[in-house]
């Protein structure tokens, strides 16, 4: 790892403790759903009563109700826990890719930690549904703050192959968090569920360093860019429009993990809490080992090549787990997934910082960010109509379908995409 990184444009250097708070604050822009996910199944048994008494639960039921499959309180607690703070993401991202232009990363990052701490917390006091959607839509926020900004300061302080390298580090400290911080709401969630939600207090540790490392100037000199860059639009459409739709695609069927895991492990193994933390858990290990060669990849292959092996990866390894007579071989199936995991998000992020202008490298990326967490917003919904309870499996398969016709559509356009897309 390099001790320090400076922008030709600016003169502004990034020391080695800048770049561990950019990672550091990455990783933990995954915590929202790894944290949480090993608690489901015992949110959903505590909260069933208030499913049916309370006002506000009796509303999201009846509004969702429209989505395909029947609405339950095993479904409520993974529509507020994972799809309100991607919903939240969505909406602002752009609006904090925005700011990040025109107020500094600096101040975005820090008060966004702030605010995830505080509003990833508050899940540990929640004695309602409205609470804990009041506190994951907050937090949702706060995420789109911290991707937008990490990911836009890469693209500020680094370029070429050194910009790949240290993107595929990112990827990689998204993932090891993942595995973290799955093994820890695993291992939290055996003594309460609301022991999970405490995690989100190293945002606390993290904030103090934010303060310091980071220069609140943006590294890229404004004042000396051309007019003719002033007068480009945000992001050029087009190829926006492919990064855009191909990170919603991978997120999505990535997030069937989180979403659907703990659920297949129950019923088909009776997996205890720890061991559906651990099967989600060694998938992101593999995931952030991947993710360190990410520059290996980019050096031989072009961005829809990448996303070609991303979705036959994780069609073979879905295709597993739909077929695993053991827990043990479910566990295989998520290393061979692994793969994919560890790649779409630096895929992602190079993609749309090779194609941004500087001065708008936070909106671009904001852009990108929406596209990630309606991915995420989107798993819950789409896996619903192929959801049997007689067939634990039968999502696995149809997802591991989906995943394998992708992969041919995107080597065959691959095949017509110059280097640089």
């Amino acid at each position: 790892m390099p001790a320090e990184s400076r922008n030709a444009d600016s003169g502004v250097t990034l020391g080695a403790h800048g770049l561990f708070v950019i990672l550091a604050a990455t990783a933990l822009a995954l915590l929202s759903t790894p944290l949480a996910a090993p608690a489901m199944p015992e949110i959903a048994k505590v909260f069933a009563e208030n499913a049916q008494n309370e006002p506000f639960a009796r509303a999201i039921l009846s509004a969702i109700s429209i989505l395909p499959g029947e609405p339950s309180v095993i479904f409520l607690v993974k529509f507020i826990l994972l799809s309100i703070p991607a919903l939240f993401i969505i909406l602002g991202a752009p609006v904090v890719g925005w700011l990040s232009d025109n107020i500094g990363r600096k101040s975005l990052l820090n008060v966004s930690l702030l605010i995830f701490g505080i509003a990833g917390t508050s899940g540990y006091f929640a004695d309602s549904f409205f609470f804990m959607f009041v506190g994951r839509a907050i937090l949702g926020l706060s995420i789109a703050g911290i991707k937008t900004a990490t990911v836009a300061m890469v693209g500020d302080y680094y370029e070429g192959a050194e910009r790949n390298r240290v993107i595929g580090w990112q990827g990689s400290a998204m993932k090891f968090g993942g595995v973290i911080f799955m093994l820890l709401g695993g291992f939290l969630a055996n003594f309460s569920w609301q022991a999970p939600f405490l995690g989100y207090m190293l945002a606390f540790v993290i904030l103090p360093s934010g303060l310091i490392a980071l220069s609140q100037r943006l590294p890229v000199a404004r004042a000396t860019a051309s007019l003719e860059d002033s007068s480009l639009p945000a992001i050029p459409l087009g190829s926006a429009s492919y990064v855009f739709i191909s990170a919603f695609l991978a997120s999505a069927l990535f997030f069937i993990t989180p979403v659907q895991l703990p659920f297949y492990l129950r019923n088909a193994f009776n997996a205890t809490p720890f061991e559906m933390g651990a099967a989600i858990a060694l998938g992101n290990t593999i995931g952030a080992l991947t993710s360190l060669t990410y520059h290996r990849f980019k050096n031989r292959l072009n961005f829809v090549g990448i996303y070609a092996v991303i979705y036959l990866s994780m069609a073979l390894g879905y295709l597993v787990v739909a077929s695993a007579s053991s827990y043990a071989m479910a566990l295989l199936g998520m290393i061979i997934a692994g793969t994919g995991f560890g790649l779409y998000v630096p895929n992602q992020s190079s993609w749309i910082l090779s194609i941004v202008s500087q001065k708008r490298r936070g909106f671009g990326v904001g852009i990108v960010t929406t596209a990630m967490f309606l991915g995420q917003f989107s798993a819950p919904i789409l896996v619903q109509p192929f959801i049997d309870p007689t067939n634990p499996a039968a999502v696995w398969t149809a997802v591991s379908y989906t995943l394998f016709g992708l992969a041919v559509v995107y080597v065959f356009l691959s095949r017509f995409s110059s280097r640089h897309a």
